[in-house]
């Protein structure tokens, strides 16, 4: 994982003096909120095992939690508990089927998210309609070997 600069310049030629742009970026924060819970939202990143369980999620979707559990070396109350929380935080939702439980990611937004965190997809696995805004091809991330069961910049 390689950080690009980013794709932003500012159009204007027009230098801002530096209280103009202080300015401008208190008036723009001033018309956003959310960002607590958008913290919040992200600070559930910060956990290596729901990370883990995100990156599988994204490799193949509408897993078990069990198997879930297995996959990553946990307990199945602890992934069950880590679920309930990504769920609670729209990262992930359940798709009920009779009796049985599966997970899935919740949002293209989580998707994207994972390839740019470096996770792939196992190969039978393809998100099309994720990435048909956007230019990129349905696999739009790293190859399957890249990101299945390896750590990001690993």
């Amino acid at each position: 994982m390689t950080p690009g600069r980013p794709a932003h310049v500012r159009t204007s030629s027009e230098a801002l003096d530096d209280e103009q742009l202080v300015e401008e970026l208190r008036s723009l924060l001033a018309e956003e909120d959310g960002f607590g819970e958008l913290a919040a939202r992200m600070a559930l990143l910060a956990d290596e095992r729901r990370l883990r369980i995100l990156f599988c999620l994204h490799a193949h979707p509408l897993i078990r939690s069990s198997d879930l559990a297995r996959a990553i070396g946990a307990h199945e109350s602890t992934t069950s508990h880590a679920l309930a929380l990504l769920r609670e935080a729209g990262w992930v939702h359940a798709v009920r089927t009779g009796r049985v439980v599966r997970y899935e990611l919740a949002s293209g937004f989580a998707h994207d998210l994972l390839h740019e965190l470096g996770s792939g997809h196992l190969d039978d696995v393809d998100h099309p309609h994720h990435h048909a805004h956007d230019g990129h091809h349905a696999h739009g991330g790293p190859s399957a070997d890249e990101g299945s069961g390896r750590r990001p910049g690993a």
